[in-house]
């Protein structure tokens, strides 16, 4: 919600919520069968296109608005990791709590990949980091031979969207196999790349040190010492290794690897559930949590699943203040003192009411050109700057109440086909009382972008694509639903067109730096600005990392991401 403003000092929590806990604990973890759609953005709410999404066995491709729809996969129901990976992006894993045949909806906010400075591998040397970080590089750090770019990203504690793109959800484990969730003194980033792109990492018997700066208002409450902790992406928790030392308004501590790294402090807490409804508890509601707490001025906070369920974790002994916000309005629709609570909690069930906030419901069936149901597909609804994903049945169907707090009048419709990566043209409607029928939508016509290629003389054909340019350089990325057949690239432009080499390419598995690709080369026809069309052709032959030949050719029309 870009428009809530949600002030964290010490403590934000709240990313794994999700799913009603009606029944008692059980002594193991249970699987739970969960359907994961969502969207994935940038740091700016922008869709991110062409992100390639994974929960246990399921993958899929984001489609031009960002969006993904997994088929239903088995997953422990307190550790349901889903992680999401795009080139010229930090790697995404969250652990959610979910609970037996939801569907959960969610949103992944990626962070851009920037390079901060070099360092020369046999020196070592300096690099400061935006934000007050800094990375000190011993010589022979890294195992390099040559200069290596360092990208890195502060996440400073007290940012209010920082629970939207930090990985994981501040659940940890310590060194003693103790499970705890953390206060947070700030986060890095690090990632190290050789001059083809690869990544690299410490030498095993090196540290680099890194000295993380206190922010002001954590200053006195900070510890002489801190446990230092790194994000496991497949285990999706924050592992303890390590300790930092106050020095002045810095954290001072060596690591042996890079991944992201976290100055926390593990606190006691106990888990709440509750339930959001919309008139009745008939009606679940998509709604945003927030505990507020005058400890650390501290909040937590997450969104209930598709059948309007919470459940996360809360200050132990602590009087928190519970308010309920919709997408779209900026201003609670519900406000509660609750606790403190020494133990976990269900809360009793929260009914918002029409009265409270307007709402229109908003249902249809989805097609394809030959009036055959569309199951895996959604209609992307807007009214006024209110964006929202209706996911269809089995059917095709679709049916959700959606808030109108800016008591619009009008909104369009648009449905898309995820199988065949079509699209249909968009419906404009009225509204003018509480429901609104869009009758059938027809999903027929095909995306105004692809990358067309050959490659040893198969030919592939991708609609599901992304473009980007980064410091003169143009990404250009495509993949299908299972992420069997994925072509990317990139070339050093400056955003002009002409004839210019491959920097890099990754083509159904074959991968080449610049060092193999002096024969392919791409002329660029149109190169956009943003949400303009990057057009061009390509070819030539490169060499594979083992020894084999390979011949490619193709064309492009990709609208530029960002």
């Amino acid at each position: 919600m870009k428009n809530l403003k949600i002030i964290a000092a010490l403590l934000l929590l709240g990313a794994g919520w999700f799913a009603c806990r009606d029944k008692d604990p059980l002594p193991f973890v249970p699987d739970a069968d969960i359907t994961f759609v969502g969207n994935v953005v940038d740091e700016a709410g922008d869709p991110v296109s062409g992100a390639q999404v994974f929960a246990g066995s399921e993958s899929a491709t984001t489609d031009n608005n960002g969006v993904f729809r997994l088929p239903a996969v088995s997953l422990p129901e307190d550790d349901a990791i889903i992680s999401v990976r795009k080139a010229g992006y930090f790697e995404f894993s969250r652990a959610y709590i979910v609970e037996d045949g939801a569907t959960m909806e969610v949103t992944v906010r990626l962070l851009q990949k920037t390079q901060v400075g070099q360092i020369n591998a046999a020196s070592g040397g300096t690099v400061q980091v935006p934000g007050g970080p800094t990375l000190v590089f011993p010589a022979g750090a890294v195992d390099y031979n040559g200069s290596v770019s360092v990208s890195a990203r502060y996440l400073d504690p007290n940012d209010p969207e920082l629970s939207t793109f930090m990985p994981g959800d501040l659940r940890a484990i310590g060194v003693d196999g103790s499970r705890s969730t953390l206060a947070t003194f700030g986060m890095l980033a690090v990632e190290l790349n050789g001059a083809g792109g690869q990544v690299l990492n410490i030498t095993d018997d090196s540290e680099v040190e890194i000295r993380m700066p206190i922010p002001a208002n954590q200053l006195s409450a900070a510890p002489a010492d801190i446990p230092l902790w790194y994000f496991d992406l497949d285990k999706a928790r924050w592992i303890e290794e390590g300790t930092a030392q106050k020095s002045g308004a810095e954290y001072v501590g060596k690591v042996k690897h890079f991944s992201y790294w976290n100055c926390d402090i593990p606190l006691p807490l106990v888990k709440v559930s509750g339930k959001v409804y919309l008139e009745n508890d008939q009606n679940p509601l998509s709604a945003h949590v927030v505990f507020s707490y005058s400890l650390y001025s501290g909040k937590c906070h997450g969104w209930t699943d598709m059948n309007g369920c919470f459940n996360g974790e809360i200050p132990r002994d602590v009087q928190l203040e519970l308010k309920i916000y919709l997408d779209g309005c900026p201003d609670p629709v519900y406000t509660a003192t609750v606790g403190p609570f020494a133990d976990d909690v269900v809360l009793p069930p929260i009914i918002i009411t029409g009265s409270q906030v307007p709402f229109v419901t908003i249902d249809g069936h989805l097609e394809d050109c030959n009036g055959q149901a569309v199951s895996n597909g959604y209609v992307k609804v807007e009214i006024g700057s209110n964006r929202l994903l209706l996911y269809t049945d089995a059917n095709g169907d679709f049916s959700r109440a959606v808030n109108n707090c800016g008591n619009n009048t009008s909104g369009t419709a648009t449905g898309y086909d995820l199988s065949n990566l079509l699209e249909s043209t968009p419906l404009p409607f009225s509204i003018s009382g509480s429901s609104v029928s869009l009758g059938n939508i027809q999903a027929c016509n095909a995306l105004t972008e692809y990358i067309i290629y050959n490659l040893d003389g198969q030919s592939f054909t991708q609609l599901n694509v992304s473009g980007s340019v980064f410091s003169g350089s143009t990404f250009l990325s495509s993949s299908d639903s299972l992420v069997q057949q994925f072509i990317q690239f990139s070339f050093t432009n400056n955003n002009q067109t002409g004839s210019y080499p491959l920097d890099f390419i990754f083509v159904n598995g074959v991968e080449a730096g610049n060092q193999a690709l002096g024969g392919v080369l791409t002329d660029v026809t149109e190169a956009g600005n943003v949400g303009e069309p990057i057009k061009g052709t390509f070819g030539g032959s490169f060499n594979a990392p083992n020894g084999n030949n390979h011949t490619i050719s193709g064309s492009y029309r990709v609208i530029r991401d960002q």
